[in-house]
C-alpha cells in the first residue's frame, strides 16, 4: 500500500507496525497464548475422539515442531534480518520448513537413506546455536500481536477442525470395518505417501509403467512425515497433516492483510468472511443447493489444495513486500526475490491451479500499471518468474497432460442439487438458457459476502498493485469455475482457491471506508446495526417462506423459476435494505465513506447469517447426544474386500520395498459395474501393483470426455495385459504363473476372492481360483484376501 493510505507500512527495517509493547510479567497465560492452547486442545480432544492415537499425536507434534516449524522460523527470521511477532514468525517458518524439507528428503530418499532428511533441522538448530550472529534470531521482537488476531487464527482453525469432522471424520473411520467406506480419494492419497517412502523414480502406483503426472508435492512431505513420526500415512493423510498447514495459512492471511493496513482487525474479519460468508443459501431445505465456493470443503480430501493455497498465501505476502519496496536499491534486494521464486517454485509442484491463477493477477496488475504510469513494475519479472515455473510443472511434472479438464463452459452447476432438480441426470445436452441462468444464480450466491470491496475504488487503494494481483487472482478463479470442466468436479479447486483472497479483498475494502487514524462516529455504528439486522430479517423472512419447500424428486422435477425464484427475491429484498440503509446513513450526516460502509454490510450480513445457519448441524450433532464416528454415510459402500487392509500392511511387513504385486483385485468391492478407482493394494502395501486399478491416470481420461464416466469406469487401455494378469488368478497354470510373473518382476500375488468384471459395460462377479496354491505359496489370509509368495 502506499504511504498515504498505510501509515505504518512493514518494511525490513522497522519491522511490523508496534501492537503495544508486552508488559510486565504474569502468572497467567497471555491471550495469545491462551489461544494457542485453546486450538490444541479442540484438537487433541476432536482427534483423539477420532481414533488419533495418543503416541501418534505425540510423535506428530514433535515432528512438526522440531522437523518443521522451529528450524523453518529460525531460517524465516534469518532471511528477513529480524524477528516479528511470533505466531507469525512461527506460520512463516511453517511454510519455510515445508519448502527446505522437500528437497532434502528427495535427496535422501534417492541415496536410500530417508532418515537422512533429518540432517537440515539438526543442522539449522545447531548452527543457530554455534554461530554468534544468528543466536538473536532465536529472540523475538518483544512485542505481542494482538490477542484478536490470534484468537481469529485459534478459532479459524478449530472451526475448520470441527467442521470436517462431522464432514469428513465421521464418515471415514480409522477404524475397520467401518476404514472399508472411505472416501474413494484417500486409499489413492495413501498409495502415493507409500511410492515416496521407498522410490524417487515417478510412477503410478497402481499401474507399473505409467508415468505419475500429478501436483505430487504434498506426497513427498507426507512420506517425510512417516519415517520420521512412525505414523501410517492413513492417519496423517486423514487426520493430521493438514492441521499444522490451515493453522498457518491463517496466521498468514493475518499478517497480510496488516501488512498492508497497519491494522489488526482486517485480518480478522478476512478470516470470519472466508470461512463463513462463500456463498448465501436462501434455502432452508438443503445447505448446498449449487456448487460452492466453500474454502475448508476438501482440505482433508485434497491435501494438495491446502499444501498449495499455504505456498501461495506466503508469496503474495512477499510479493506485497517487493511492491512496498521503495524503488532503487531496496527494490532490488536479491532475498526477496529468490525467497519468491522458491515459492512459486513449490507452489507450481502443489496444485496446478494456484499458478495459473496467480499469472492471470499479475497480467491485470501489470496491465494497469502500464495503462497509469506507461512503464512496467515489478509485476514484470514476477510474471516471468512465474511463466518459467508453471512451463516446468506443465512440461515435466504434468507432462503437457490436461487429467482430463477441458473447456466447456457452465457445467458446473450441472452437478448442483439444484442443477439435477432442473435439468435431471448431467449429460452433454446444453440448453443454454437454463445453463446461463443457473450459473447467473450460483454466481450470484457467491457474490453477496464480497461486497465490501467496494471500497477499494477510493483513492490510493485503486492504484494498489497488491490489490490488483489478488484481484486478478480471484476473478481467474472464479472464471475458470464456470469455463472449466472436469469429470471429478476439480474445476471447482479454482473457486475454492479464489476464496480466501475475496474476503481479504473484502476486509481491504471496509478498511478503506474506515480509514486509520479518523475517528468512527457513534451514530456509524447505529445505522450500522439497523442495516445488519435488515439483511438478517430478509433472508430469514426467504428461508421461511419461498425458500423452506424442497423438491418433491431430485431430478427434473422443477422450473428454472421455482429453482431462481428465493435468490431473485433476495436480491431484490437485499437492494431495497442496503438502499434503506444509505437512505438513513445520508439523514443522520455520516460520511461518503461511512454511508457506503452501512450498506456493504448490510449486504455482507447476509452471506455470514447464511454461513452460520448451514452450519446448524454441527450444534445439533454436539448436542444430539448420538455417536459421531464410525458412522456409513447413505449410498456409500465397503469398497474394499474384508481384510483388504490387514492384508496389505502384512505384505508392506514382509516384503522388499521395491518388489512387484500382482493382482485380481481392479475394481471397488460392491458396485458394479467396474469402477476401476480401486488402489487400496497400493495404499496398504507401499508397494507398485503391475495393475490394479487405472483411475485418475493421464491414458484413462485420454480415453474420452467427462461425459463418458473417464473418471470411474474406462476402458483399460492393453487388454492383453489386463487378460493375462487376470489368467494367473481365475485359471491358473504352471506356464501361465511362470511367464508372466517372469515377464514383470512379480514376486507376490494378491487374490481376492470374489470380485466384480473388469469392464465397465459389464456386470457381474469372478471368483479367484484356490488352484493357485498349486503354483505359488499361500503366506497369509485375511478375509476373503490370500497372499501368495512367488516360488
Amino acid at each position: 500500500m502506499t504511504q498515504e493510505v498505510t501509515e505504518h507500512p512493514l518494511t525490513e527495517q522497522t519491522g511490523p507496525a508496534t501492537a503495544g509493547v508486552a508488559g510486565r510479567r504474569r502468572w497467567y497465560p497471555s491471550p495469545g497464548w491462551l489461544a494457542l492452547i485453546f486450538a490444541l486442545a479442540v484438537s487433541v480432544v476432536t482427534l483423539t475422539y477420532y481414533g488419533v492415537a495418543e503416541r501418534d499425536l505425540i510423535t506428530f507434534a514433535a515432528y512438526s515442531l522440531f522437523c518443521v516449524t522451529l528450524p523453518g522460523t529460525l531460517i524465516w527470521r534469518a532471511v528477513q534480518g529480524r524477528s516479528g511477532f511470533l505466531p507469525l514468525d512461527a506460520a512463516f517458518g511453517t511454510t519455510a520448513g515445508f519448502a527446505v524439507e522437500l528437497p532434502v528428503y528427495m535427496l535422501a530418499r534417492q541415496a536410500d537413506q530417508p532418515f537422512a532428511v533429518l540432517a537440515w533441522p539438526i543442522i539449522t538448530i545447531v548452527a543457530f546455536i554455534a554461530v554468534p550472529q544468528l543466536r538473536k534470531f532465536w529472540r523475538g521482537n518483544r512485542e505481542r500481536m494482538s490477542a484478536g488476531a490470534a484468537w481469529s487464527a485459534a478459532l479459524g482453525t478449530s472451526f475448520t477442525l470441527v467442521s470436517t469432522a462431522f464432514s469428513s471424520f465421521r464418515y471415514n473411520s480409522l477404524n475397520e470395518p467401518y476404514s472399508a467406506v472411505m472416501h474413494v480419494d484417500f486409499p489413492f492419497q495413501f498409495a502415493l505417501v507409500g511410492e515416496f517412502k521407498h522410490d524417487v523414480p515417478l510412477n503410478t502406483p497402481w499401474v507399473t509403467g505409467v508415468d505419475l503426472v500429478y501436483h505430487w508435492y504434498v506426497y513427498a512431505h507426507g512420506a517425510a512425515a512417516s519415517w520420521i513420526s512412525g505414523v501410517e500415512p492413513q492417519v496423517l493423510i486423514m487426520r493430521l497433516l493438514p492441521i499444522p498447514m490451515i493453522a498457518a495459512f491463517l496466521l498468514v492471511v493475518i499478517a497480510l492483510a496488516h501488512r498492508i493496513t497497519g491494522r489488526w482487525w482486517p485480518g480478522n474479519l478476512a478470516i470470519g468472511l472466508m470461512l463463513m460468508a462463500p456463498v448465501t443459501v436462501p434455502w432452508a431445505w438443503t445447505s448446498r443447493p449449487m456448487d460452492s465456493i466453500v474454502f475448508i470443503d476438501n482440505l482433508w480430501v485434497s491435501p494438495t489444495q491446502t499444501f498449495a493455497a499455504l505456498f501461495c498465501i506466503v508469496a503474495i505476502y512477499v510479493l506485497c513486500g517487493i511492491f512496498q519496496a521503495d524503488e532503487g536499491k531496496q527494490r532490488r534486494r536479491p532475498v526477496p526475490w529468490i525467497v519468491l521464486t522458491l515459492l512459486i517454485g513449490a507452489m507450481a509442484g502443489a496444485k496446478a491451479t494456484f499458478v495459473p491463477m496467480l499469472i492471470c493477477g499479475l497480467l491485470l496488475a501489470l496491465g494497469l500499471r502500464v495503462i497509469r504510469l506507461k512503464l512496467p513494475g515489478p509485476e514484470l519479472p514476477v510474471l516471468l518468474i512465474a511463466g518459467a515455473w508453471m512451463a516446468f510443472a506443465q512440461l515435466i511434472l504434468y507432462g503437457s497432460g490436461s487429467q482430463g479438464t477441458e473447456v466447456n463452459p457452465l457445467q458446473t452447476v450441472k452437478y448442483s442439487t439444484l442443477g439435477r432438480a432442473v435439468m435431471g441426470t448431467q449429460n452433454a445436452i446444453n440448453d443454454w438458457g437454463i445453463l446461463w441462468a443457473m450459473s447467473g444464480i450460483s454466481l450470484g450466491a457467491c457474490l453477496f459476502g464480497w461486497v465490501c470491496m467496494a471500497g477499494l475504488l477510493r483513492r490510493g487503494w485503486r492504484t494498489d498493485p497488491i490489490v490488483h494481483v489478488m484481484a486478478g487472482f480471484a476473478v481467474s478463479g472464479l472464471g475458470a469455475l464456470y469455463i472449466l470442466a472436469h469429470p471429478g468436479l476439480s474445476q471447482t479447486y479454482f473457486g475454492r482457491s479464489a476464496t480466501p483472497y475475496l474476503g481479504i479483498l473484502a476486509a481491504l475494502g471496509l478498511a478503506a471506508l474506515l480509514p486509520k487514524g479518523k475517528r468512527v462516529p457513534i451514530r456509524f455504528f447505529a445505522v450500522a446495526v439497523l442495516g445488519v439486522a435488515g439483511g438478517v430479517t430478509a433472508l430469514q423472512l426467504i428461508r421461511n417462506g419461498v425458500g423452506k419447500q424442497g423438491p418433491l424428486s431430485p431430478l427434473a422435477s422443477w422450473t428454472v423459476e421455482q429453482a431462481t425464484l428465493p435468490y431473485v427475491m433476495l436480491l431484490q429484498a437485499v437492494a431495497v435494505v442496503a438502499v434503506l440503509t444509505a437512505v438513513i446513513g445520508v439523514i443522520v450526516r455520516l460520511r461518503r465513506s461511512h454511508v457506503l460502509a452501512v450498506a456493504t454490510l448490510a449486504v455482507t450480513s447476509v452471506a455470514v447469517t447464511s454461513g452460520v445457519l448451514i452450519n446448524q448441524g454441527i450444534v445439533d450433532s454436539l448436542f444430539s447426544g448420538q455417536p459421531q464416528r464410525d458412522i456409513v454415510a447413505p449410498g456409500n459402500f465397503f469398497a474394499m474386500p474384508p481384510g483388504a487392509i490387514d492384508a496389505g500392511r502384512w505384505l508392506r511387513n514382509n516384503s522388499r520395498p521395491r518388489d512387484i504385486v500382482a493382482t485380481n483385485s481392479h475394481c471397488r468391492a460392491q458396485i458394479s459395474p467396474c469402477d476401476s478407482r480401486d488402489f487400496w493394494l497400493a495404499a496398504f502395501s507401499e508397494r507398485q501393483v503391475v495393475l490394479e486399478g487405472w483411475s485418475y491416470t493421464e491414458p484413462a481420461f485420454s480415453t474420452g470426455t467427462i461425459w463418458d464416466r473417464t473418471l470411474y469406469r474406462s476402458h483399460f487401455w492393453d487388454p492383453a495385459l489386463l487378460n493375462r494378469n487376470d489368467e494367473i488368478f481365475v485359471d491358473p497354470t504352471a506356464e501361465r504363473v511362470s511367464s508372466f510373473t517372469r515377464d514383470h518382476g512379480v514376486r507376490w500375488l494378491v487374490a481376492v476372492g470374489t470380485t466384480q468384471i473388469p469392464d465397465p459395460d459389464a456386470k457381474g462377479e469372478i471368483w479367484a481360483s484356490p488352484e493357485l496354491a498349486q503354483f505359488a505359496t499361500e503366506r497369509y489370509k485375511a478375509g476373503d484376501v490370500t497372499v501368495y509368495e512367488v516360488r
